[in-house]
C-alpha cells in the first residue's frame, strides 16, 4: 500500500470516527458517551480513538469543530442571514449534530470547559467581529442562543405542530434574528 493510500485511508477512518462521535455524543452527552459505543458505530476498534485523538475530550472537541456549520456559510448576504440560519436548522438534508452536543456537553466539567472555548473560539468570536460595532458580541450571544434553542426544538421535539404553525415559528425566528444582526 503506497503512502497516499494510507494517508487517505487514515483520513477516512478519523472521519468516520468523528461523524460517529458526533452521533453518540449528540445522543447520550459527553459523560454517558461511551468510546466503545463510537467506536462500534464507527466500525473501527476502539484503540483507533485513542490513537487519533488521544482523549475522550479530545476527540469531542474535534467532533464538536466539525460540526459546527462554518460561519461562513451564513456570511453570504447578510440581509438574509436570519432565513439562512432559519433554513439550515429546518433542512432536513443538513446533519445539524452541534447543538445537541453543546446543550449535553455543559453538565459535565471537562466537557463543558471544550465546549465554552471552541463556542467561543468558532462561533461566538468570529460572529461578533463579523457583525461589528458596539454590539456585536452581545449580538453575536443572543444570535447563537436562539439558534441554540430553536434547532434544539426542531430537531429533537417532534410536538406534533401543523405545518403552518411551523412555518409561522420559522418567519419569527427568521425576523427575529435578523433584527439582532441588524443591530
Amino acid at each position: 500500500m503506497s503512502a497516499a493510500s494510507d494517508s487517505r485511508s487514515s483520513a477516512e477512518t478519523k472521519a468516520r470516527i468523528l461523524l460517529a462521535a458526533q452521533t453518540v455524543f449528540a445522543e447520550h452527552g459527553y459523560s454517558h458517551a461511551g468510546l466503545r459505543e463510537i467506536a462500534r458505530q464507527a466500525q473501527v476498534a476502539p484503540s483507533l480513538l485513542l490513537k487519533y485523538f488521544g482523549t475522550k475530550a479530545r476527540l469531542f472537541e474535534e467532533a464538536l469543530i466539525a460540526a459546527i456549520i462554518p460561519l461562513q456559510h451564513f456570511q453570504s448576504d447578510r440581509p438574509q442571514l436570519g432565513e439562512a440560519i432559519v433554513a439550515s436548522v429546518l433542512d432536513p438534508g443538513s446533519r445539524m449534530v452541534a447543538p445537541a452536543m453543546i446543550a449535553l456537553a455543559l453538565g459535565d466539567p471537562e466537557s463543558r470547559a471544550v465546549t465554552v472555548r471552541v463556542v467561543q473560539e468558532r462561533i461566538v468570536g468570529p460572529m461578533a467581529d463579523w457583525l461589528d460595532g458596539d454590539e456585536g458580541l452581545a449580538s453575536a450571544i443572543n444570535l447563537l442562543a436562539m439558534t441554540t434553542g430553536f434547532a434544539i426544538f426542531h430537531r429533537n421535539m417532534d410536538l406534533g405542530l401543523e405545518p403552518r404553525t411551523r412555518q409561522d415559528a420559522a418567519r419569527l425566528m427568521a425576523r427575529a434574528l435578523q433584527a439582532m444582526a441588524d443591530g
